[in-house]
């Protein structure tokens, strides 16, 4: 297993991660466009895809892991865990928003 594909997915990730956490509208990641846009950095940086195939059985499945831990940490349910669940992070940000001034005014009483 190569050491260096492990560190350059693992450190990618991580950046994509911290990235959407400090958008205020992230959308939905796609786990299919981010190990393309991972295996294409990983090949820039000279580690040729050959080393990422052997660090990962499934990069695209690595991915969407990664991005199901995020969004579970975070406390969002995902579509693919929950087909009926139509609310996304937007919306979830509205709802706690309005709860908190709720909360706000009942202080103030």
């Amino acid at each position: 297993m190569s050491a260096r594909a492990l560190e350059f997915v693992e450190t990618w990730v991580s950046d994509k991660i911290a990235a959407l956490e400090r958008d205020p509208n992230p959308g939905k990641p796609a786990a299919k466009a981010w190990a393309a846009q991972c295996s294409d950095a990983a090949r820039a940086a000279g580690i040729p895809q050959a080393e990422i195939d052997d660090a990962f059985d499934d990069l695209t499945a690595y991915m969407a892991g990664q991005i199901e831990e995020t969004a579970e940490r975070d406390g969002v349910r995902t579509d693919d865990e929950h087909p009926a669940i139509l609310v996304d992070r937007d919306d979830v940000r509205l709802v706690e928003e309005a709860e908190d001034e709720a909360d706000a005014d009942k202080k103030d009483e």
